[in-house]
């Protein structure tokens, strides 16, 4: 059975996360103390290959129950007028509480627009969504949106 799979593209400050969780990462390798950050990209890691995947959140709430990735991914339906935002949403432990916006375009990529650490309950705030609106309206000037 052949599994499409998504491809994953980074734009605004994805980058300088991923950067940076490598770094702290490889610290503790190199300290033979692996950690908060080797587990943290451990997890990240894991939730990039569910994304190539499928990248849309599970609407049955019973498996979202039993999966360790547990409303990892949800939809972004308030302070945006973009239809196809998501979040990934992921605790770092003692890093904070990670969250990354991405799009969905034109059917067959994922564009990882913008990381935040998330430090309040509820809704995304426009604030933090702003960043990636101008990162994904950035993108689609090489790469218009089709739908």
């Amino acid at each position: 059975m052949k599994t499409e799979k998504y491809i994953i593209i980074s734009q605004g400050n994805i980058e300088d996360f991923e950067d940076t969780l490598l770094y702290y990462a490889e610290q503790e390798v190199i300290k033979s103390k692996p950690g908060t950050w080797s587990k943290l990209a451990d997890k990240y890691a894991r939730l990039l290959v569910i994304l190539s995947i499928n990248p849309y959140p599970d609407i049955d709430h019973e498996s979202q129950l039993s999966n360790n990735q547990m409303n990892a991914i949800k939809y972004i339906h308030h302070n945006t007028h973009y239809r196809n935002f998501y979040r990934l949403g992921f605790s770092g432990g003692g890093t904070g509480n990670h969250r990354i916006i991405f799009a969905i375009h034109n059917y067959g990529k994922i564009i990882m627009l913008h990381h935040f650490l998330k430090q309040y309950n509820g809704l995304i705030h426009r604030h933090d969504i702003l960043p990636a609106e101008l990162n994904y309206e950035a993108y689609c000037q090489h790469d218009p949106n089709l739908y």
